[in-house]
């Protein structure tokens, strides 16, 4: 401001210049004969007329350093005449007008008049400019603070220039009231009217005190009854651009600083009792057994840590000191022991104080508190809120307020201690409080002709109190001032601190398990107490019958009867109970049951995505409990009811599996309890994406077995895994059947000797029905180890010891043994024993057979089809009996099983037998037996041996090979050999999306062969509700594709795509894709 002043005076013009323009603008936008008027002093500060509602009278409020005689009237509207003073009326001014009375009556165009008042105050004049803002924005949010404001002060020749904050303040005051209280803080330490220097200052506006007085009388007197801090206030007139506010008080913010309440400790902090507005606070606490909120006001180091440590003590003493009032014995308290818990000088002076002026709010709200740390006891200060005190409520001056309705105080007081010490501090502030009757004509002097100013500005006198039970307003000022006077006076006269004796008490027992209630009445033959939470009415009412101890009735009562904390109702009856019958009634604070929970359902995503994690708390209660689930998308077609489990904790859970709905959004949860009319609670979990089940196959360690997992998919009641190899299609199809494990997967060991052959496997997996398929994978058998099959010759050399391993699975097993000499001819059937070891074992007679050398034993298991094993052994001629001489016939092999070189074919050769007329090469995979035998016939080459290709796709795929050649017939063996295939070259499959998302082109690859390719392709939502079967187009290199319009599905998510050959029974390849 100081800056502004030494700018020079073409800074004035251009203010001046402005202001003007505002002010046509805002003439020109009323109409040309629109009349307001306003004054601007040497600072170029605007004041502002202000028409009053009731005489019609423009007033100008003068700030206490102008001067009238100087005052020039400026206005808008065309003014042709005035009363007194120089008229200007082209400049729109009226000069000299006020220099010898405090009203002009000027004349407008058509004979209109108005009447301008001047009135000036006689306090000191407060006057602020908003800058950036305006004073209906400040009005919209009283928590919003707002820089950079100009602050002119002037108290006769003192004044004060400044750039401060302002924001609203106060609770009912700044709700119910026009003329709000604000804070304005400066940006360093400011001495205000001569009082300490501080940062953060208070305009209370006594918009509820017609008198305006009342605070000033209780702070006036509290500055001599030896409060630690006792704010400070002078008389100020504000105006805020321009506008006159009227009279507020000036003073101190209760607060912690150094020349306030001057706290140490880093956690020391104030507190306020505050039922009104409490939780509106960031940290506060319900402190049960004085039934009250307390919140954290002000602190010395404001940082998290301090804070938590601040309310952690505050909380411990204040539980310590509540703890003593409600325990046996309590009234027997001495003044050294309390003073162990809390200032009790501190909390008597504060009670005599706001029960003397009968302080409406004294023990409800703006009740402070506060703690130096840790180690110090809880004091009672610093003295606030006095606007409803001394009738301003309807008080009567013989009432009490504290000893009826404050839980701590009706305690307090009926300890003799105590009480004492109240009556030892009255008999000293008496002459204090009794002596503010003779204060308040001072006050109104004080205030002077700035009542006036504030009554016309706010024509609130003779009106009804915005505040719920709060007074009318007085008629007439000189009425309010005396309304305060009278009442004083009658105080005075009225009041002793008074003891109203418990007539209805109550205490705990030491583990607070059960309440104890006391009441006195002698001449009673007989009481009983009815007794209920507040909470919800009567539901927990019970009766208690008293038994007379010590000379007053006691009856004990079970906390667990009611399970709720809060006020209590009670009620006091003599023996018969009926309403007549009713002695007393009072009320009581029970605190130490944890407070029932109020239901409340939470909705968590599994960490796989596949589940919602259902939770309702606060249910302990209930004896039944269901989640009905659905998604938001097409209503409730897909709601379902889920049963929930209690636990250990009383609350109820329950996993949904997302499958069940298999939709993506929004989902809606509801709990109902013990019936499924009852709704306890609700809550919404959003879903962004289901991932599809997961499919598992994996190699067991001995190779024999693939063991298959389905995870995601725990709500099936049944789960098949349908498995076959690649080879031959689905003709080794076998359905089994898993089992569901305990975390809801689903499990099959599957045995490889069930399907036939190596290389890639197909296994799919249906839920509840075998037509809703729900996932699949495939898996890569390399080698299966084939049962290994062994002959020895017995040390006698007349016994053939044959051993079969590693097919325990078989039940039952057959050795078919010939020699090679004349065929088959002496082929017999021998049954093999199982041993302990799974191994299959025969000893046998050589007498059975005929002839030496080379002899064929196979192993056939479960039927006499199934070949799944095979050797040779020769027999030297001395082992055999004797029998006549049979030409030698000696075995030439030569046969050979070669895989070519693109992996689809064995290359057979039979070499050594040009004598044949026609060969035959029987083959088959060794897996299942002879279920893919197939007998090929060779040709002859030009050296004589026999070749032929095998196509391995005509066979179960990889791993071991049996191959015979039969010569001239198919009875005649002649050799025979084995051959591995480690790898069938598999067929690949590929999808890729495009286009945005609305096309799939999907490739077959490997499968050149095939003559005829189909994509039957479905969404996994719904089964196969929209398959629909595509026929590929083969493409110049042998691939197969077809692109696949989406629209012609309806889903998102898991796509399923299978790729048949030749015919549509033979599945060659399948995979998935995912649409987002």
């Amino acid at each position: 401001m100081k800056a502004i002043q030494k700018s020079g005076a073409w800074l004035w013009a251009l203010l001046a210049a402005l202001l003007l323009t505002v002010l046509l603008t805002a003439t020109a936008f009323a109409g040309d004969n629109d009349f307001r008027c306003w004054t601007v002093d040497a600072r170029q500060w605007t004041n502002q007329g202000y028409q009053s509602e009731k005489d019609g009278v423009w007033y100008l409020f003068l700030p206490q350093d102008e001067s009238p005689a100087d005052t020039v009237l400026s206005f808008s509207g065309r003014v042709t005449a005035a009363s007194a003073g120089a008229l200007d009326r082209e400049g729109g001014t009226l000069t000299g007008a006020f220099a010898d009375r405090d009203r002009v009556t000027l004349t407008l165009e058509g004979g209109r008049t108005e009447t301008v008042c001047l009135r000036q105050s006689s306090l000191p004049s407060l006057r602020l400019t908003l800058n950036g803002t305006t004073l209906d924005q400040i009005h919209q949010d009283k928590d919003v603070k707002y820089p950079g404001n100009d602050l002119v002060l002037t108290d006769g020749d003192d004044v004060l220039t400044g750039t401060v904050e302002i924001k609203g303040r106060g609770n009912s005051t700044w709700r119910e009231y026009a003329k709000k209280p604000y804070q304005i803080k400066f940006s360093k330490k400011t001495s205000v009217l001569g009082m300490p220097a501080a940062k953060k200052w208070i305009l209370l506006a006594n918009a509820s005190d017609d008198s305006m007085i009342r605070t000033r009388l209780v702070y006036d007197a509290a500055e001599q009854m030896d409060f630690p801090f006792v704010t400070e206030y002078q008389y100020v007139d504000l105006w805020i651009d321009g506008q006159y506010l009227g009279v507020y008080l000036l003073g101190e913010k209760a607060e912690i600083g150094k020349g306030r309440l001057n706290l140490q400790d880093p956690a020391g902090a104030m507190f306020e009792l505050d039922n009104g507005f409490a939780t509106d606070e960031d940290h506060y606490f319900f402190e049960g057994r004085l039934n009250s909120y307390f919140a954290l006001k002000e602190i010395v180091e404001e940082d998290d840590e301090h804070i938590q440590q601040a309310m952690t003590n505050f909380q411990t003493a204040m539980t310590r000191l509540t703890t003593a009032l409600t325990s046996q014995g309590w009234e027997n308290l001495s003044l050294s022991q309390l003073n162990e818990m809390i200032d009790v000088d501190s909390l008597a002076r504060y009670y005599l104080m706001n029960e003397y002026v009968l302080n409406g709010e004294s023990f409800f709200t703006s009740f402070f508190w506060y703690q130096d740390g840790a180690s110090d006891v809880l004091h009672v200060g610093p003295l606030w809120d006095f606007d409803t005190c001394m009738g301003n409520k309807n008080e009567k001056v013989t009432d009490y307020n504290a000893s009826s309705t404050s839980v701590l105080m009706k305690k307090m007081l009926n300890i003799p201690a105590f009480y004492q010490r109240v009556q030892e501090l009255y008999t000293r502030y008496k002459p204090l409080l009794t002596g503010m009757a003779g204060q308040v004509d001072g006050l109104r002097d004080e205030i002077g002709v700035s009542a006036d100013l504030n009554y016309l500005r706010w024509s609130t006198l003779g009106a009804a109190n915005p505040k719920p039970g709060g007074t009318p307003f007085a008629p007439t000022y000189d009425e309010a001032i005396s309304r305060v006077r009278t009442w004083l006076t009658g105080r005075a006269n009225a009041f002793t601190p008074t003891v109203r004796p418990q007539q209805l008490g109550y205490y705990f027992n030491a583990s607070r398990t059960v309440m104890y209630l006391t009441y006195s009445a002698p001449s009673q033959t007989s009481l009983r107490f009815a007794v209920w939470g507040q909470q919800d009415g009567q539901n927990d009412l019970h009766w208690y019958q008293a038994k007379q101890q010590n000379g007053r009735w006691v009856a004990e009562v079970p906390l667990i009867n009611h399970q709720e904390t809060g006020t209590y109702m009670v009620h006091v009856y003599n023996q018969n109970g009926l309403p007549q019958g009713l002695l007393d009634h009072g009320t009581v604070v029970v605190d130490n049951l944890v407070q029932p929970e109020k239901p409340a359902l939470k909705a968590a995503l599994s960490a796989d995505g596949r589940y919602l994690n259902l939770t309702l708390t606060g249910g302990s209660d209930l004896t039944q409990v269901w989640f009905p689930t659905w998604s938001e998308k097409n209503g409730q077609d897909d709601l379902q009811w889920y049963e929930a489990k209690k636990q250990a904790d009383g609350s109820w859970t329950y996993s949904v599996a997302l499958s069940r709905h298999n939709t993506t959004g929004t989902y809606f949860i509801h709990a109902y309890g013990n019936n499924k009319k009852n709704l306890v609670a609700h809550t919404t979990a959003y879903v962004e994406k289901i991932p599809g089940p997961e499919m598992k196959a994996a190699l067991s360690a001995d190779g024999r077995y693939l063991d298959v997992t389905l995870t995601g998919r725990g709500d099936l009641t049944q789960v098949w895994f349908p498995t076959w190899s690649q080879v031959n299609g689905q003709d080794d199809l076998c359905w089994h059947e898993a089992s569901r494990q305990a975390d809801g997967s689903w499990t099959c060991r599957i045995a490889l000797s069930d399907h036939s052959g190596t290389g890639t496997y197909f296994i799919h997996a249906y839920g509840n029905t075998k037509k809703n398929l729900v996932a699949h994978t495939t898996a890569y058998v390399e080698k299966i180890p084939g049962p290994e099959m062994k002959a020895a010759l017995s040390a006698d050399g007349r016994y053939l010891d044959v051993t079969l391993t590693g097919r325990g699975d078989l039940t039952q097993v057959w050795f078919p043994t010939w020699s090679q000499v004349n065929g088959q001819d002496d082929l017999r059937w021998h049954e093999a024993a199982r041993q302990t070891d799974g191994s299959w074992t025969c000893r046998i007679a050589l007498s059975d057979h005929s002839g030496t050398g080379v002899y064929f034993i196979h192993a056939y298991g479960n039927t006499k089809k199934n070949l799944v094993a095979h050797t040779t052994v020769t027999v030297p001629q001395a082992s055999q009996p004797s029998q006549p001489e049979q030409p030698p016939q000696p075995v030439r092999s030569g046969m050979q099983a070669v895989l070519s070189a693109d992996g689809r074919y064995l290359d057979v050769t039979l070499a050594g037998r040009s004598d044949l007329t026609k060969v035959w090469f029987p083959t088959w995979s060794a897996v299942n037996g002879q279920d893919d035998l197939r007998w090929y016939e060779a040709t002859k080459q030009p050296d004589g041996s026999w070749t032929c290709r095998v196509p391995l796709a005509n066979h179960k795929s990889a791993g071991g090979f049996f191959l015979h050649a039969y010569g001239n017939n198919k009875k005649n063996l002649v050799a025979h050999t084995t051959a591995s295939v480690s790898q069938v070259v598999s067929p690949q499959v590929w999808t890729r999306l495009h286009d945005g998302g609305r096309y799939m082109t999907v490739t077959l690859t490997g499968r050149s062969d095939l003559t005829k390719v189909w994509f039957p392709t479905w969404g996994a939502a719904n089964g196969q509700d929209d398959l629909q079967w595509y026929q590929a187009v083969r493409q110049s290199n042998g691939d197969w594709s077809y692109t696949v319009n989406l629209s012609q599905h309806r889903d998102k998510g898991t796509y399923f795509i299978h790729v048949y050959g030749n015919t549509r029974q033979n599945l060659v390849a399948h995979t998935t894709a995912y649409v987002s």
